[in-house]
């Protein structure tokens, strides 16, 4: 029996699935008639539990870990999951209330916040199992301000006594105490606008309004602030990965953006060096949004490029760093923009996928979209190769500019999740709906269902039409269901689409508007409407077809079918010819090893411009002023390097090969001549104007002696201080060097680009980038 859940009663019914009927026919062949009855009972009671409805809306979705899960439903409450999202229960002390958000620490995600209507909150220590319940009048911070602390479960920080119509708040709130009402400390500080941790959660940043622009402080053990401004400046956002701060600032119908690297500060160095972002086209961007699309192993940004009134379907440029995140190249130019989304998805380090806007400068509703990946972090891009055969085996013929094209992330805006798909859970598996040929087709109905299994080298077509799709136990199940119209069907394969089984899900067509899983679960949950227009979520166990937990032996190496950033990477991935679950999630890189240089690994530097040959190779020539030779601030007997006018791409393993590195010279030392000719210059000029020509000294004993001491005393002095005062400002020499190193480069930037920046004492102050949290490719 499964059970169709519904408010106010349960109906039972008996249902077999056309898998299960396939199973019977061979059972009645292998063992007789006289055992058919019990072969027949036994599917009837696998197909029982394989899948289960439930009259639920999922607004959202949250896991625990891979067993423990949290569904909101907007009008119906919390449900929660124990064993993988097969079985949900209904919280019942949040019954028939509006959910809004689940929060959860960021280290076991076992102490939980939910959040509904009126300012009711729920919390637990254990991952939902116990609930205590907490009224709305006490408790006046902003949900969508909460953050958990990154490293210590149940600290949280947030934003309180804030107004709506100007989005900014007074209050900065933190506790000790994940699920306590009371505990929180409350810093006021006015017109703040977002307060962030940290990667190590020992800082915290801040933006707000007006003169205090950007904010850091220390937080201590009792979680007292002590806010201290930066930038005093209006900024308008915020960004912060393991590696870089990226912050934005606005003036007029100009922005700038300031970016510090991490890596710049050792342990004890509190200093934090902020610098401009320098790009091809000056420093000066225009007010137009930005995003922060990748942070490893290079800073990659989007620019948005397109005008204002159409922000919501416009298109940007892509641009990547050097290892610095200073210095930017342009990587790809009219990369679609969609209601702040942006159409790039990463498969690999190093492999992204995007979509270019072809008709940029002439479309008014349909835009014309082509595909693009690259195997060297944005350093080229090439068409996706088209596979050779449709699911029937029929030739795929394609004239003209011909590749295949692939929806991005802005599809889901219709409400189905068709988008191009991978996960380091499986990896080098991409998924993705779109259509052969010149460009791309913006009805989901005219596409159909793509796979690679190369991390998008090759591709074949698993499935007429739009779909899906969803991998299960970190890539044991692959589940697709179709997204044109009703359906009653879905497909799934144990081998990473090598063959694919139809599997009847329910007795009741649907359509089907998402798939989803726990990270490490054995069932599916399908999200869609019946007939009528009801939600319905729809749970599908595969557990009884991964018979045993995996071995050793059933894993294999992989390797990347080219180098990708210098090396070519060996991962663990299971065997397709495996039947059996992943019990972890394994750390799927084994080892890197370092290919020979080409041009693959090379892009032009900074003041230099590409011209591309068709046989892959590319020279860079100047096209600005480049940095001075040598250096402004060149330390003598210090190394330093002057561009060939290429760069090895940030990240890049490779060794040997192609070789474009910088040339290394050395600072250059004042002459030993000239220093004894002051030297002596000098001294004649003083026993002049002092003995009137005598050249013997004045009689009287040693004090022209002791004077001389005292002086050289006074000076040793002053250099110890000078020594010290070096040390404990840049507390690192090799952090004062890099520094230094950047400063100039900026400051070649800053001639070329025509905008004075020999003053650096802004470089300390910082620029912001816009309040949304999404992350990925959300503008």
């Amino acid at each position: 029996q499964t059970w169709t859940h519904h408010p106010h009663h349960h109906q039972p019914r008996i249902l077999i699935s056309t898998i299960s009927i396939t199973r019977l026919h061979i059972m009645r062949r292998r063992l007789g008639l006289f055992h058919l009855f019990f072969a027949s009972l036994l599917v009837c009671l696998i197909s029982a539990q394989q899948y289960k409805t439930y009259d639920i809306e999922v607004a959202s979705l949250d896991w625990s870990d891979s067993n423990v899960g949290f569904i909101l439903d907007p009008t119906r409450g919390a449900f929660r999951t124990i064993n993988s999202g097969y079985d949900w229960t209904l919280l019942s002390n949040t019954s028939n209330v509006r959910m809004s958000r689940v929060i959860m620490d960021n280290v076991q995600r076992k102490s939980l916040m939910l959040f509904g209507s009126g300012g009711q909150r729920w919390a637990s220590n254990d991952a939902g199992a116990t609930l205590q319940y907490f009224s709305g009048n006490n408790f006046a911070v902003d949900v969508n301000t909460i953050r958990p602390h990154p490293r210590t479960s149940r600290l949280w920080l947030g934003m309180a006594d804030c107004n709506t119509a100007t989005s900014t708040c007074e209050t900065i709130a933190t506790s000790q105490n994940m699920f306590a009402s009371s505990t929180y400390n409350k810093v006021s500080y006015s017109r703040l606008r977002r307060v962030e941790w940290g990667p190590q959660g020992d800082i915290l940043y801040l933006t707000a309004e007006g003169e205090y622009g950007y904010m850091r402080s220390n937080i201590s053990s009792g979680g007292d602030l002590s806010p201290v401004p930066i930038f005093p400046r209006n900024v308008f956002g915020l960004q912060i990965t393991d590696r870089y701060i990226v912050i934005g600032y606005v003036s007029g119908t100009k922005a700038e953006i300031y970016v510090t690297n991490l890596n710049f500060h050792p342990s004890g160095v509190i200093a934090e060096f902020y610098f401009e972002a320098s790009f091809p086209f000056g420093q000066d961007l225009p007010n137009l949004g930005y995003a922060t699309l990748d942070s490893d192993p290079s800073l990659s940004l989007f620019l948005g490029h397109s005008s204002s009134a159409s922000r919501d379907n416009g298109w940007g440029n892509m641009y990547m760093s050097d290892d610095d995140g200073i210095e930017f190249t342009l990587s790809m130019e009219h990369i679609n923009l969609q209601f702040y989304y942006v159409d790039w998805m990463r498969i690999l380090d190093g492999v992204h996928i995007a979509n270019n806007v072809t008709n940029y400068d002439q479309y008014s509703s349909r835009k014309d979209l082509r595909s693009y990946i690259t195997w060297d972090n944005g350093g080229r891009w090439s068409t996706l190769t088209p596979p050779e055969k449709d699911i029937n085996g029929k030739p795929i013929t394609c004239t003209g500019s011909c590749g295949l094209h692939l929806h991005g992330v802005t599809a889901y805006i219709g409400g189905l999740s068709t988008y191009a798909y991978a996960t380091d859970s499986v990896v080098g598996i991409v998924m993705g709906v779109g259509n052969v040929g010149e460009t791309l087709q913006n009805d989901i109905s005219l596409c159909n269902t793509y796979m690679s299994r190369d991390a998008g080298q090759t591709w074949k077509q698993v499935m007429q039409g739009g779909s899906t799709y969803e991998f299960a136990n970190y890539g044991a199940i692959l589940v697709m269901a179709s997204t044109s119209g009703q359906t009653a069907f879905i497909l799934y394969s144990l081998d990473e689409g090598e063959t694919l089984h139809t599997f009847q899900f329910t007795d009741h067509s649907m359509a089907i508007q998402n798939v989803m899983s726990s990270p490490g679960g054995k069932a599916v949950l399908i999200v869609g409407e019946d007939t009528s227009g009801s939600n319905k979520l729809v749970t599908v166990d595969f557990s009884s077809l991964l018979t045993y937990e995996c071995s050793d032996n059933d894993y294999e190496d992989w390797f990347t079918p080219q180098c990708i950033l210098g090396a070519k990477t060996k991962y663990l991935r299971r065997k397709i010819s495996s039947k059996c679950y992943n019990f972890v999630h394994l750390e799927r890189i084994e080892s890197r090893q370092p290919c020979p240089c080409t041009y693959d690994d090379w892009e032009c530097d900074v003041a230099y411009e590409t011209t591309n040959f068709p046989n892959g190779t590319f020279i860079c020539t100047v096209t600005g002023i480049v940095p001075p030779d040598p250096p402004e601030h060149c330390p003598p007997g210090k190394p330093y390097y002057v561009s060939k006018g290429y760069r090895k791409i940030a990240g890049d393993l490779c060794q040997g090969g192609l070789n474009f590195d910088a040339i290394k010279k050395t600072c250059p030392i004042a002459s030993s001549t000239s220093a004894s000719f002051t030297m002596t210059s000098s001294a004649s000029s003083s026993s002049s104007s002092t003995s009137g020509g005598d050249v013997n000294p004045p009689s009287g004993g040693g004090g022209g002696g002791g004077s001389g001491a005292v002086i050289a005393v006074v000076i040793i002095l002053i250099v110890v201080f000078i020594i010290v005062g070096v040390v404990v400002v840049y507390k690192v020499d090799s952090v004062r060097s890099r520094v230094m190193g950047v400063i100039d480069r900026i400051r070649a930037a800053g001639s070329r680009n025509g905008r004075h920046t020999g003053d650096y004492s802004h470089s300390f102050n910082l620029l912001a980038d816009d309040d949304t949290d999404d992350g990925g490719g959300a503008l």
